[in-house]
C-alpha cells in the first residue's frame, strides 16, 4: 500500500513539472503580445528575438514558428523563413499559414524581374489606420499590377498618389505601378489635389487578387477649409480604429487574409 501511495505521489510530481504552470502561461501570453506588438511597429529584430525566446520553452509551438518565419521574411532573410515554414509543416503538414507563406516565398525567390529592386522598409504604427470623419478612407484599387510586384509589398508600406489628367495611379516608393483609384474617387481627389490638398497613403490590405490602400488627408487647401475630402456613408465608416488595424496586420502576418499570390 505504501509503495502504491509513493508511486502516485511521484507520478503527480512528474505531471506537475510537465504541465505549464499558470505563471508560465501568463509569461508566454505576455511574450506573444510583445511579439505581435513588435510586428505591428515593424520592429522585426525585436519580433525575431521575442519569438525565439518563446521557442526556447515551447519548441514546437507552430504559431510562434509562423510568426518567426514571417518576421525573417520581412527583413528579406527568405532562406531562414523557408526552413522554419518547412519545420512547421513537419509538425503539422496541413498548416495553411505555413503552406501559403512557403509557396509565396518560393514564388518570390523565382521571380527575377523585380528581384533587384530595393524594398524601402518603414516603421508602421497601428495609429496610421485610425479613421477620422471626412479625412480618411480605405480604397480598393483597380487595374492592379502583376503578382510579381504585389508579392513584394506589405501592409503599412507607404505608397504615392500619382495624379494624371483623368486618373490617379498608385505607386510604391520606387515609383513602380501598383494600381489605380476607382474613377469616381479619382475624379474627386483630382479636384482636391489641384486645390492644394495633400495626402498620406499606405497599403491597408492585400488579398489574392486585390490591394487596398488607406488614404489620410494631412493638409487642406485654403479654398477647401470647410470641405472634407471624404463623406462617410454611415456611422460605421467612422467607427473603425486601432482594433481593426491590429486585426488586419495580424491577418497579413499569418497569411489568412492574404491568399497565395499565383502568377
Amino acid at each position: 500500500m505504501k509503495n502504491i501511495i509513493y508511486f502516485l505521489l511521484t507520478f503527480l510530481k512528474i505531471v506537475r513539472k510537465l504541465l505549464p504552470s499558470s505563471e508560465s502561461k501568463k509569461t508566454m501570453m505576455d511574450s506573444v503580445n510583445d511579439a505581435i506588438n513588435a510586428a505591428l511597429s515593424s520592429d522585426w529584430e525585436k519580433a525575431i528575438s521575442t519569438n525565439e525566446a518563446i521557442l526556447k520553452e515551447f519548441k514546437e509551438d507552430v504559431e510562434t514558428l509562423n510568426r518567426l518565419a514571417y518576421a525573417y521574411s520581412q527583413i528579406d532573410k527568405f532562406e531562414k523563413a523557408r526552413k522554419i515554414y518547412r519545420k512547421v509543416l513537419l509538425i503539422d503538414r496541413y498548416n495553411l499559414i505555413a503552406k501559403k507563406n512557403l509557396e509565396k516565398i518560393i514564388s518570390l525567390a523565382s521571380s527575377t524581374k523585380f528581384k533587384n529592386i530595393p524594398r524601402i522598409k518603414t516603421k508602421l504604427s497601428a495609429g496610421h489606420f485610425i479613421e477620422e470623419p471626412g479625412k480618411t478612407k480605405t480604397i480598393t484599387l483597380i487595374n492592379i499590377a502583376p503578382v510579381a510586384i504585389l508579392s513584394r509589398m506589405r501592409i503599412g508600406d507607404p505608397v504615392v498618389l500619382n495624379a494624371k489628367k483623368h486618373s490617379i495611379e498608385v505607386r510604391d516608393q520606387n515609383k513602380i505601378y501598383l494600381g489605380a483609384l476607382p474613377d469616381d474617387l479619382a475624379f474627386r481627389l483630382l479636384r482636391f489635389l489641384k486645390a492644394g490638398n495633400s495626402y498620406l497613403s499606405c497599403i491597408k490590405n492585400l488579398q489574392k487578387k486585390s490591394i487596398s490602400i488607406f488614404i489620410r488627408e494631412i493638409e487642406r487647401g485654403k479654398r477647401l477649409q470647410g470641405q472634407p475630402t471624404f463623406i462617410p456613408v454611415n456611422h460605421n465608416d467612422v467607427a473603425v480604429s486601432t482594433k481593426e488595424a491590429r486585426k488586419n496586420i495580424k491577418i497579413e502576418e499569418e497569411s489568412i487574409n492574404q491568399e497565395e499570390l499565383d502568377e
